[in-house]
């Protein structure tokens, strides 16, 4: 490749991207990381490295050095999207369709298209490299379903040594870029189980058997509309700072026609702020549910956390004066013609992991699209956000990078496995 990529290849690169289905569960992203590694051969730039505890859920790693000093930036996305499940789409949400400023397609927003600004802005970069700096392109597994095959691995196993990541979830909340967002939601994963007396249903008006899914839900009605976690208390105001509680994602119970239920259960989650920990909300929703046991002699019930490490994602923080947040301030003034307010991000990224297991400051969402359009039919990402992104991609590098301070080693050979 002689010329360096224009913004629009962006476009292109976003529906070959959305064309290799990943949807996790069940969890399989191979063709996208094929398509990644065509991407990069058709760049020119290095070729990536699979970290993998499996080689059906591929973690890419490539690295390009500018020059000795200056800092290590690493632009990171998802290839896993969730599943179409039971949402009734107008476009094939694996055609990549454009109307008019919209792409259209399952992963386009979350987070297909900054990955491929990414790549055009990596090629950019390359083709006019700074003369300091480090960057790495770092591409996970598993991030809809907590990551254990993906940025959990990656932080456990040391592999990631950068001085700042960026992940490109998609920023918006109204409009394309209009927030910064510094904290990452963390998220409780847990279910509540509850007993009952299985039996014959012909004599349920005379046993007196305890129907589970009844009073299953009957506590769920009482925590969706009742349980309040505590919150961390602000030293200074940021935009989102509220927890989320969710309850009735999956409901599950009972055998069939003719027979009591003696067992139900429903799942919830949490979304949590900085500082909240496991212990804290554990005790905090078991102490809810003995309540409503109190006022119910007929609840049985008992809190079951997530399968770890998905049972709990802390939240995470970049500072104000962070370089990483700075840098970004400054690119979005220069490239968007206005600088975005501080806000907590509404979902759970991998910084997750990135940040709060590895220590790496991480912006948990600078990329194009709105959140509100994502996990749901016909999701989309305007094309004209994505070549932007592009721009701000290829900004920010230069800009961090090309910064004199500390700078932490690239990937090491013992962790290429």
């Amino acid at each position: 490749m002689t010329q360096p990529p224009t913004a629009e290849a962006a476009v292109a690169l976003a529906r070959h991207l959305i064309a290799a289905p990943s949807p996790n569960p069940p969890g399989d992203e191979r063709a996208c990381a094929a398509a990644v590694d065509e991407a990069l051969e058709e760049f020119g730039l290095p070729a990536a490295t699979r970290i993998a505890r499996s080689e059906l859920r591929p973690n890419l790693l490539t690295t390009i050095d500018f020059g000795p000093g200056g800092r290590h930036l690493c632009l990171a996305g998802h290839l896993d999207t969730k599943p179409v499940g039971d949402a009734s789409w107008t476009t094939d949400p694996f055609e990549g369709a454009v109307a008019g400023d919209r792409l259209y397609g399952l992963g386009s927003a979350d987070m297909k298209g900054a990955v491929a600004a990414m790549l055009v802005a990596a090629a950019r970069i390359a083709a006019d490299s700074p003369p300091l700096g480090r960057l790495s392109l770092l591409f996970t597994a598993d991030e809809e379903d907590g990551g254990a095959w993906g940025a959990h691995h990656l932080a456990r196993s040391g592999a990631i040594a950068c001085d700042g990541i960026v992940l490109g979830e998609p920023g918006g909340l109204h409009t394309d870029f209009d927030s910064l967002h510094l904290v990452s939601r963390g998220i409780a994963r847990f279910h509540v189980d509850v007993g009952g007396d299985q039996g014959h249903a012909s004599l349920s008006d005379q046993s007196g058997a305890v129907n589970a899914s009844v009073e299953l839900g009957r506590l769920l009605v009482a925590f969706a509309e009742r349980f309040t976690p505590r919150q961390p208390p602000r030293g200074h105001p940021i935009r989102g700072w509220h927890t989320t509680v969710t309850a009735g994602l999956r409901l599950g119970g009972g055998v069939g026609y003719g027979v009591v239920p003696g067992q139900a259960s429903f799942s919830a989650e949490v979304r949590l702020l900085p500082g909240m920990t496991r212990s804290e909300l554990e005790e905090q929703i078991t102490e809810f549910v003995a309540g409503e046991a109190r006022l119910n002699p007929r609840l049985r019930a008992r809190l079951r956390f997530d399968v770890p490490p998905s049972d709990f994602l802390p939240a995470t923080e970049v500072a104000t004066v962070n370089p990483l947040a700075v840098a970004a301030r400054a690119v979005c003034r220069e490239i968007l013609g206005r600088v975005p307010d501080d806000s907590v991000f509404p979902g759970t990224t991998d910084a997750a992991h990135l940040h709060g297991l590895a220590g790496i400051p991480t912006l948990p969402a600078f990329g194009p699209g709105l959140i509100a359009v994502t996990h749901g039919a016909d999701e989309w990402v305007s094309v004209e956000a994505l070549r932007s992104s592009v721009h701000l991609y290829e900004a920010l590098v230069r800009t961090y990078c090309a910064e004199v301070g500390p700078r932490r080693p690239a990937l090491t050979p013992d962790f290429l496995t």
